[in-house]
């Protein structure tokens, strides 16, 4: 769904009848679908609004009745054969790695208070749904941020800072150009980096000794619209930090990571049960409580290890 699909969609519901009613009056009968839908709607537009990393990820289409935990496997490139023409051709199969990937639901969950019931719909659909979209935007950059960081044996490193210093560290340019040969070494051509804001705007601001990139840093300082650099697409979120260091920040400890250089497409395996977040509106009797849920059934895991380079604090 396009971004002015949403907004037409939003905005229809803004016009509707639902629109003169309160939320309690639309916990009732059918008309609480109309809630369910605008909350949804919402929440999608909070996806697109931000960094939505299932956009670098190859998506794993979960077969019908495949359950919770699917299992998918990654090729490594081969070398290339020869043959002598009209000669029987010998087959060789593919090396696999096997990943295995547990869909679990994630996003939040919201009880509907009394003061949350007699509000106007349309205050309670854009303040829910930006608040739950928000929660399942954290949710899938976690899990994939987590699944690139938590590769295995043959990731690619890059150290930056001094070992045993506990100061945190930046990443230069120059770092940057090192993880992009670290990959190219590997048959892999990277084209994103992600990181965190303040590890973007410090490269960007003090490592920028390069004629060719001063017009480009000049239309970034007055437009905030993020060049490539270095042939990778800069991806920045205020929550990797947290995603990438298992909720902690900063502090400087030795192998503390600070970005994570890959392919789209390769580097990063999506997959879930829905594309879009699924809203519902239930009650739980024994507390006479009404709830309102927005999720999704997703998981994810690295591709390739040597298609994945961390900048890292020394360690």
């Amino acid at each position: 769904m396009k971004r002015e699909e949403i907004m037409e969609k939003l905005n229809g519901f803004r016009t509707s009848e639902y629109a003169g009613l309160t939320v309690k009056e639309l916990l009732t009968g059918t008309s609480g679908l109309a809630l369910v839908t605008a909350v949804q709607t919402r929440a999608i537009l909070e996806l697109k609004n931000f960094l939505d990393l299932r956009e670098i990820a190859m998506p794993y289409v979960v077969p019908k009745g495949g359950g919770k935990t699917i299992t998918t496997q990654v090729m490594t490139r081969p070398d290339y054969d020869t043959w002598t023409e009209g000669s029987a051709l010998t087959a060789a199969d593919p090396t696999l790695a096997t990943k295995s990937i547990t869909l679990v639901p994630f996003g939040k969950r919201t009880q509907i208070s009394d003061l949350l019931a007699n509000t106007s719909p349309i205050n309670f659909v854009e303040q829910i749904g930006q608040l739950h979209g928000a929660c399942v935007r954290q949710g899938i950059l976690d899990k994939i941020v987590d699944g690139m960081a938590g590769a295995g044996t043959g990731v690619n490193g890059v150290n930056v800072g001094t070992k045993g210093d506990a100061a945190e560290a930046n990443i230069t340019f120059g770092n940057v150009a090192s993880a992009i040969q670290e990959n190219l070494v590997d048959g892999w051509v990277p084209d994103f980096i992600l990181t965190a804001p303040d590890k973007l705007w410090n490269a960007f601001t003090t490592s920028y000794a390069v004629a060719q990139f001063e017009g480009a840093l000049s239309d970034f300082l007055l437009s905030g619209r993020v060049p490539n650099v270095l042939g990778l697409n800069w991806l920045m979120d205020p929550y990797f930090e947290l995603a990438i260091n298992a909720g902690n920040a900063w502090n400087g400890t030795d192998g503390e990571k600070y970005a994570i250089v890959g392919t789209k497409g390769i580097s990063a395996i999506w997959a879930a049960l829905q594309d879009d977040p699924l809203v519902e509106v239930y009650r739980e009797p024994a507390e006479l409580s009404n709830y309102v849920q927005t999720h999704i059934d997703g998981g994810s895991d690295e591709g390739p290890v040597a298609s994945i380079c961390i900048i890292k604090h020394a360690a």
